[in-house]
C-alpha cells in the first residue's frame, strides 16, 4: 500500500515537472478550428485521446469475447452434468460377464 502511494507520489510530481517545465504556449490548427493552449495540455489532450480511441476501438473484441467465454461455460457446464449422469447410470448397471 505505501509502495503504490510512494509510486502515485512520484508520478504526480513527474506530470508537474513536466507541465511547468512546457508552460509554452502553441498553435494547433485542424482545419479551420485553431486553439492556443499550452503545450503540456495539448500533449495532455492528445493523451487522453489517444487512450480514449484505443479504448473505444478494443471495446468490440473484449464483448466478442466475453460472449464466447460464456456461451463456453455454459457448454462446460452441460457437459459436466452429462458426464456425471453417466456415471451415475454406469455404476447402477451390473457388470457384464466375462466371455460376452
Amino acid at each position: 500500500m505505501q509502495l503504490q502511494l510512494i509510486t502515485a507520489l512520484v508520478v504526480i510530481f513527474l506530470i508537474v515537472m513536466f507541465a511547468v517545465q512546457n508552460a509554452v504556449s502553441v498553435s494547433v490548427v485542424f482545419f479551420l478550428w485553431r486553439v492556443d493552449a499550452s503545450l503540456a495540455v495539448v500533449i495532455a489532450a492528445c493523451f487522453g485521446l489517444g487512450a480514449l480511441i484505443g479504448a473505444l476501438v478494443t471495446v468490440p473484441t473484449m464483448l466478442r469475447e466475453r460472449i464466447s467465454i460464456s456461451r463456453l461455460r455454459k457448454q462446460v457446464d452441460m457437459l459436466r452434468t452429462e458426464n456425471d449422469d453417466l456415471r451415475a447410470t454406469k455404476k447402477d448397471t451390473p457388470p457384464a460377464p466375462y466371455g460376452f
